[in-house]
């Protein structure tokens, strides 16, 4: 397959594209190429995604796009907010329009578990979104142009919850790793903290390739089979890593679980995750000493 893919030198991104480039050629848009892998299979275009999109510079023939950028600004709103909307959201519209252009087969578009909110029990697909910031109402945006496509292409939508892995920073898992390895305080609302099901990003790589099989449009949860909280997680780091983890209580705000089903994974991406929660940490704990 020829496969038009943005965000390559972030960190799912990357992953993916090491996994595609043995079989597919990949055209990799990026403002920066640096860290990008020097292979036959894969090509890189300049293109700054705030920017209209320079197509003159791509294929006329493209079989998928997957959309996997974001803004790195997301967490600098509301200084930054025009840059997360160009980014999460114009350039989705334009990546569309190509997509149309070119007759591509599927559109895949990287979005957040986060757009449902905390629900109260595991977050299905269908359920109704509960935007809680600036950033998750981008991504919803960015889902709806994407499913208004339905009649051109196969839009495909995959919300993507707590992705962890090696090579990973300055995000969740890793920030935990390192307040437990330098011995300061863990953050815990309520009893235990905020309750998830992350996924290694290995196996999140697995379901979006997979995706490239389906001919119908879907929006799937990619999450791990580990049930886990804050307070749970620390304890975990600390043992691998041989350390007592600090805690620090704060006042519960309220039930706070960003749990997945991953029932449609399983049956229509045929992703189990092979990377179980403790293994998984033990990598992350590794790699995080590795490099200081």
């Amino acid at each position: 397959m020829r496969i038009v893919l943005t965000g390559a030198t972030g960190f799912i991104g990357g992953w993916l594209l090491r996994r595609l480039m043995a079989d597919h050629e990949v055209i990799c848009l990026t403002r920066k190429a640096d860290g990008l892998p020097s292979h036959a299979n894969v090509k890189i275009v300049s293109q700054d995604l705030t920017k209209p999109l320079e197509t003159a510079k791509l294929p006329a023939s493209v079989d998928a796009i997957i959309h996997m950028a974001q803004s790195r600004q997301f967490r600098k709103f509301p200084e930054e907010a025009q840059d997360i909307f160009d980014v999460n959201v114009s350039s989705t519209q334009r990546l569309l329009d190509y997509a149309r252009k070119v007759k591509v087969g599927q559109f895949i578009l990287a979005s957040s578990g986060g757009v449902c909110g905390y629900p109260a029990r595991p977050a299905l697909e269908s359920d109704p979104p509960d935007l809680l910031n600036h950033y998750l109402t981008t991504k919803y945006a960015a889902e709806t142009l994407v499913q208004s496509y339905s009649n051109q292409f196969v839009p495909l939508i995959l919300r993507y919850f707590f992705v962890y892995g090696e090579g990973q920073r300055r995000m969740f898992m890793p920030s935990l790793v390192e307040r437990v390895l330098h011995g300061k305080a863990v953050t815990v609302n309520g009893q235990t903290g905020v309750a998830m099901n992350p996924i290694h990003v290995s196996d999140a790589v697995e379901a979006t390739v997979r995706a490239l099989e389906l001919d119908r449009a879907e929006v799937i949860n990619v999450a791990g089979p580990d049930v886990t909280t804050i307070m749970d997680l620390a304890r975990r780091i600390g043992q691998a890593a041989g350390r007592e983890p600090v805690y620090q209580f704060e006042a519960e705000k309220g039930p706070l679980a960003m749990i997945a089903s991953i029932e449609k994974m399983r049956l229509r991406l045929g992703v189990t995750p092979k990377i179980s929660l403790h293994d998984g940490i033990a990598r992350v704990v590794a790699d995080v000493r590795s490099t200081g």
